[in-house]
């Protein structure tokens, strides 16, 4: 054989040889690229199945989510509400026992102050759910809590029936408050204590942007929450302003009229009343220790800051059993009007609030008001007259003809503005006005001492002085009031410590009608 023949067909079994090699990588790797093919289809199925699934589940979550809104947009609104029903004790000098609240339609949280009258609570709450049931949104702009001192079982065992419609919490203490005075009674550094929990654990912790302070005998007007979400930015934008109360202190039925009038007021009314947090802000490095509503009250506090009031009340105190044996109640306090009307508020136009516009229309009425010599009068006249004082003295005279509260705070009458205090008498719109005269008694300092002493109805009784005239019913009632014992702890299940046996008559409240008043109820 020719060798050139012998290489060539050398060459050509190499070349069919690799060939073959060849052919067989190329089979293998065909196969995986099958395999990786049918594997890849295989997860796109898988895949596509999972969109499905997942667009299966959005369109229930859909449907469970519009479910959800339509049982929010029932009656039973309240019974659905975020985070923790219930709370873990907690006190002010602990850390918070909670984190910030969520919502940003959130007008005030809303804080009912609770301690030993469980039968109280119980009627408070369904007068609250009542009227907070009426708009559905109001449980999204007004959540309702109830804080508790102390552990009164009765009483917590009410709060958790509203569970979870309600949030609960309890405040308790690290230690009981020494009084500086002997015969102080301790209940008022607990209950300061108290609303020292409640202010930092919803402004601080919760971080709410207000606060409505409510208490366990209070009714409210159908319109209550209406009332306060329209009021709610005039706290925010007027640094003049630094509470809306829902409250009259001159609120009896023989003193109003018109239920859409609001008034400022340099008098703190307290009793369901709303702060903000940035004034929250502005008294928590000072808040006192004891006596916490005179300390509100004092100039010094207040800093020319003024609150707005309702002519017509829109809460009613049904607390008749207390410390005051009733006649407090049945003079002060039963007769107040509650609002019957539902008002929006909402629609309402309160431009005549700001501070300014206030003011002008304030002076252009009180010098256009006739001047007339005395209650009689006043109480006979038509239209809007002034009924002049020259001291406070003769402020107490004047209105104890009226039979009003005659309680003045650091130089302010209850329920006044620039000294002026309105009421609506028959025909008449009386304006009880300070004359040319009048000397503002000096202002009153910040000091560890009791407030002063006044008498049934809030006139100042003076040392070394005669004190002011009460009538007879007064002078008994006085005489007749329940001096408890300083040393009995508030805070133990005492029946003793109930009036009439009735433990829902405690003499130690947080109420409005406080043990001992050195003054009248907030």
């Amino acid at each position: 054989m020719h060798p050139g023949h012998v290489l060539l067909a050398t060459a050509t079994c190499a070349f069919l040889g690799l060939q073959v090699i060849l052919f067989n990588g190329y089979h293998h790797d065909a196969g995986q690229m099958v395999k990786q093919v049918e594997e890849t289809t295989a997860l796109s199925t898988r895949l596509d199945e999972a969109v499905g699934e997942y667009n299966n589940l959005k369109m229930a979550f859909g449907h469970l989510e519009h479910q959800l809104l339509e049982l929010s947009n029932s009656s039973g609104a309240a019974d659905v509400i975020e985070a923790s029903s219930e709370f873990p004790p907690g006190n002010e000098d602990m850390p918070c026992v909670g984190g910030p609240a969520d919502g940003l339609e959130i007008v005030a949280a809303v804080v009912t102050i609770a301690f030993n009258r469980p039968a109280y609570l119980k009627r408070h709450m369904e007068s609250v759910l009542e009227v907070h049931q009426r708009s559905p949104a109001n449980r999204r702009k007004f959540p309702l809590h109830i804080s508790q001192d102390g552990s009164h079982e009765e009483t917590k065992e009410v709060a958790r029936g509203f569970l979870p419609r309600v949030r609960y919490l309890s405040h308790y203490e690290l230690a009981a408050p020494i009084p500086r005075q002997r015969k102080e009674n301790i209940a008022y550094y607990r209950i300061a204590n108290h609303y020292k929990f409640i202010f930092q654990t919803f402004f601080d912790c919760f971080n709410f942007p207000r606060i409505i302070i409510l208490e366990d005998d209070m009714q409210l007007a159908v319109d209550f929450f209406s009332f306060f979400e329209a009021s709610a930015p005039l706290l925010s934008s007027d640094p003049s302003l630094y509470c809306v109360s829902s409250w009259n202190d001159h609120g009896q039925d023989r003193f109003v009229s018109d239920p859409l009038r609001l008034y400022r007021s340099d008098f703190f009314p307290g009793l369901g009343w709303m702060m903000g947090r940035g004034t929250w802000d502005g008294f928590k490095d000072s808040w006192p220790d004891s006596y916490w509503d005179d300390w509100i009250r004092l100039n010094s506090t207040r800093k020319g800051r003024q609150c707005i009031r309702p002519e017509v009340c829109r809460n009613f105190n049904f607390g008749e059993k207390g410390s005051s044996k009733g006649f407090f109640y049945r003079r002060f306090l039963k007769p107040i009007r509650l609002n019957d009307q539902d008002i929006d508020w909402m629609q309402q136009d309160l431009s005549y609030l700001s501070p300014d516009r206030y003011l002008a229309e304030f002076e252009h009425t009180l010098s256009e008001a006739q001047v007339v010599e005395d209650v009689n009068a006043a109480m006979a006249a038509h239209g809007t007259v002034k009924l002049l004082y020259d001291s406070q003295e003769h402020y107490e005279t004047l209105t104890q003809a009226l039979s009003m509260l005659r309680e003045w705070k650091d130089g302010v009458p209850r329920g006044g503005y620039r000294g002026v205090v309105t009421i609506h008498s028959n025909e008449a719109t009386i304006l009880i006005a300070p004359s040319d005269l009048f000397v503002p008694p000096p202002s009153t300092q910040p000091k560890d001492d009791p407030p002063s002493k006044v008498d049934a109805t809030g006139a100042l009784v003076r040392s070394g002085d005669k004190p002011v005239k009460t009538s007879r019913r007064e002078q008994r009632w006085a005489e007749e009031r329940p001096r408890p014992d300083p040393t009995m702890s508030p805070r133990s299940n005492n029946p003793q410590e109930t009036i009439d046996g009735n433990p829902d008559n405690a003499i130690i409240t947080l109420s409005g009608m406080q043990p001992e008043v050195s003054s009248p109820p907030e």
